[in-house]
């Protein structure tokens, strides 16, 4: 998982502290941006996870110790109201292969000067029905919904807005058109370009793989 200490004196491998910050992230503890980079936000989460461990909280994780055992080991944890989670925990919920395309998007819309921020990235079932039942979408399970088999979030969409206007008229639509170039760069799907319009949507998978993606996520 990790091949030199990260943490208080570590060796600090960019690769190696990318992988402690996701590993925080997906038992709902908050390490800061996951940037590669050993700070004080980084080193203080990891004494957290080393308290609810009980393991001596030094602040540091070593390969093949205790701490990297428990946090690989450790159930996660994704429940409540996901729109609340902290944007790298949104990037986290995203599918692996998604996640990359994702962050290249935000990328080029902040060197266009723009603010793009995720409302959504992984949502549960339940929360989609309750959307559907408002009206908000037209479908009780989409590709916010994808988990792996054993339940862990891997959502194929996110919805981005810019955190100047959301969905303010007509202001929204800059941000909503260069997310749509800059999504379809990355070979993603816009929700702008449906008849449904769905501005703020990218999707990393095609609609007609929709039941596909329901049965990889073990769900009937």
């Amino acid at each position: 998982m990790i091949e030199a200490s990260v943490g208080e004196d570590g060796t600090n491998r960019a690769d190696d502290v990318r992988a402690v910050q996701w590993l925080l992230l997906r038992i709902g503890i908050d390490p800061g941006p996951v940037d590669g980079l050993a700070g004080p936000r980084l080193i203080a989460a990891i004494r957290t996870a080393q308290v609810r461990f009980d393991i001596e909280a030094d602040g540091r994780i070593d390969p093949g110790g205790r701490t990297i055992a428990r946090l690989t080991g450790a159930r996660a944890t994704w429940d409540g109201d996901s729109r609340n989670w902290p944007q790298e925990r949104k990037l986290a919920s995203l599918h692996p292969r998604f996640r990359g395309r994702i962050v290249r998007v935000i990328d080029t819309l902040r060197r266009d000067g723009l603010r793009p921020t995720i409302v959504y990235g992984w949502r549960s079932v339940a929360v989609q029905r309750r959307l559907l039942r408002e009206g908000v979408t037209q479908v009780g399970f989409s590709f916010h919904n994808a988990q792996t088999p054993n339940g862990l979030p891997a959502a194929w969409a996110a919805d981005l807005v810019d955190d100047r206007w959301y969905w303010t008229e007509p202001e929204c639509h800059i941000f909503f058109r260069a997310l749509g170039a800059a999504g379809k760069a990355e070979g993603l799907i816009w929700g702008g370009d449906w008849t449904f319009r769905d501005w703020a949507h990218l999707q990393g998978r095609r609609n007609a793989e929709l039941a596909s993606v329901r049965r990889e996520s073990g769900l009937t």
